[in-house]
């Protein structure tokens, strides 16, 4: 994998769009009436992520990875501005309280040490999806974990995507039953390194 540049922005927001078009915990945040909302996010993702050395492509530019140290992202007058962007263009601030109240619960069930990757988005383009490369980016996080010897945390909506996960070797630490059909799973893994020490 190689670390993204600026010049790689629209690249990953376009891989974002195609990925998480239908993702339930995507479609609780983006509001429905703002036809460009889902581009907002991942526009969003891409310039929190960036400064904390997050966001990766795989080698053949078909596949991309937001997964970065969770001490690394601080918070700033820059953040907070994009945030008001967020809410402005994908959230709606008549649904920015009740979002507000959901990432407060996410923040509160993460470990408060920030010591750990945090795996917010992974996707890949059509061509990605047939070729080695996003298998190859999903290797080169989990071999970045092991290196570091830093867990990976991340959350997600999709019970197909966490049996995948499981098969890599997470677990399920906290479940959050949003609504009827709508679970929220909690899901880590830890390096080996840390397993046996």
């Amino acid at each position: 994998m190689k670390p993204a540049t600026k010049d790689d922005q629209n690249l990953v927001v376009s891989i974002i769009c195609e990925s998480f078009t239908d993702n339930p915990s995507v479609q609780r945040v983006i509001n429905p009436k703002k036809p460009r909302a889902l581009e907002a996010l991942a526009h969003y993702a891409f310039q929190s992520s960036l400064p904390a050395d997050g966001v990766w492509l795989s080698n053949d530019n078909s596949s991309i990875a937001i997964c970065y140290p969770f001490y690394q992202k601080k918070e700033s007058l820059k953040e907070v501005f994009a945030q008001m962007k967020l809410i402005k263009n994908c959230i709606g601030f008549s649904r920015s309280l009740q979002v507000a109240k959901s990432n407060a619960y996410v923040n509160a069930v993460r470990p408060k040490d920030g010591q750990f990757l945090y795996f917010w988005f992974f996707g890949a383009s059509a061509a990605g999806k047939i070729s080695r490369a996003a298998f190859e980016l999903k290797n080169d996080i989990l071999k970045w974990s092991e290196e570091s010897c830093l867990p990976i945390y991340l959350e997600t909506s999709v019970a197909r995507n966490r049996r995948v996960y499981e098969r890599y070797g997470f677990e399920v630490y906290h479940s959050w039953e949003r609504d009827v059909n709508d679970t929220l799973w909690f899901m880590r893994r830890f390096p080996s390194k840390q397993l046996t020490t």
